[in-house]
């Protein structure tokens, strides 16, 4: 009992408050309209400090801009145009197939360098993904964006002594208002920031739980037990010594931002990482109304309904490879599949899910 005392007078002391969690389903946060926010102050980082920064989303709905939606960035809103909205590292996800398009400023008289596609980059609705943005130097700064634990997207910079990092305080990022770009709505889960460049092996085996025994691990968020934040609002990680908080991003008169304030977390939907990578979240149908399979290294989808998207796993449930064909009614489809598997796909037409092998 006198401990409970002790934690209980500790907490009110520190000024935290404890926010609990639903234990009946995995937790993670609404973004809503704010940004989920590490700041650099914390770090002691420099231009060439390697990092990593990963987390689940799943989006609930676009309701995108003229410049779509805020994706993940680094900025501060102190800073001068267009780093203080964009940020010196800005991504948006634009048009009707929900494309992620990434680009860096390099220094702040520079313009901004585009990442390179590996494999086009999608971000459906009402899907659980894993990301991961890795940087490192040699030589030149790199960075690699992963989907799923899949690289996507490559930039590398040859200006990195000069690579920009502001003195002023500014945040890591997901999602928020920039101008011209609307918030992310979206549920954000398992939050991992490292201050190393994690290798694929590593960064697809954090996909399943945080690398723990790490030191290069600053800050995990669960979420799971709730959250506990500091007098500010800032929450502390449950691993790690690093804190982070929820942005609101401020706005002129003419939709510039100008500055942020900090908001409370709010506790909905999040993920079960080994559910979702070993197995496609909806129902397999006895009697579907969808057929698929391959010939000559194009798979042909026919179904009864209209159909609205179609996303392709592999046996582990992650991610191969997402169409997005425009709403076709009643047919068939035809997708050729540059795909180096071999073996059992899953195929996701709206909500149904057929196996097929190629």
């Amino acid at each position: 009992m006198r401990k409970i005392f002790t934690l209980l007078a500790l907490l009110i002391s520190l000024g935290l408050t404890s926010v609990q969690a639903n234990e009946n389903q995995p937790q993670g946060i609404d973004l809503g309209e704010y940004a989920f926010g590490i700041p650099t102050n914390q770090l002691n980082f420099t231009n060439q400090t390697p990092y990593t920064f990963s987390f689940w989303v799943n989006v609930k709905e676009y309701n995108h801009n003229e410049g779509g939606t805020h994706f993940l960035n680094a900025r501060t809103p102190l800073d001068g145009w267009p780093r203080k909205d964009w940020g010196y590292l800005s991504s948006s996800i634009c048009d009707s197939l929900n494309v992620i398009k990434f680009q860096c400023y390099e220094a702040p008289e520079s313009g901004a360098t585009l990442f390179e596609n590996v494999k086009d980059l999608y971000l459906n609705t009402e899907e659980w993904a894993f990301f991961s943005l890795v940087f490192y130097t040699e030589d030149v700064g790199k960075f690699l964006l992963y989907k799923n634990g899949e690289v996507f997207m490559k930039c590398q910079t040859s200006h990195i002594k000069s690579l920009y990092w502001p003195k002023k305080e500014f945040m890591f990022m997901i999602g928020g208002y920039a101008w011209k770009r609307s918030p992310l709505n979206a549920y954000v889960d398992k939050v991992q920031f490292y201050n190393r460049a994690l290798t694929q092996t590593e960064v697809q085996a954090s996909m399943y739980e945080p690398l723990l025994n790490d030191e290069s691990l600053l800050g995990y968020w669960d979420f799971e037990n709730g959250c506990t934040t500091d007098s500010e609002g800032y929450m502390m990680a449950d691993k790690g010594t690093i804190k982070a908080t929820m942005y609101n991003i401020l706005q002129t008169e003419d939709g510039l931002s100008n500055g942020t304030e900090i908001k409370p977390f709010t506790l909905r939907e999040g993920v079960n990482p080994e559910s979702v990578l070993q197995g496609v979240e909806e129902h397999v149908a006895e009697e579907s109304n969808i057929k698929a399979y391959v010939s000559d290294g194009v798979l042909y989808v026919k179904s009864r309904e209209e159909i609205t998207n179609i996303s392709i796993y592999d046996s582990m449930g992650r991610t191969l490879l997402t169409p997005n064909p425009s709403p076709v009614e009643r047919g068939e489809i035809a997708i050729p599949l540059d795909l180096n598997v071999k073996g059992l796909l899953l195929v996701k037409v709206n909500n149904d899910v057929v196996k097929i092998m190629i």
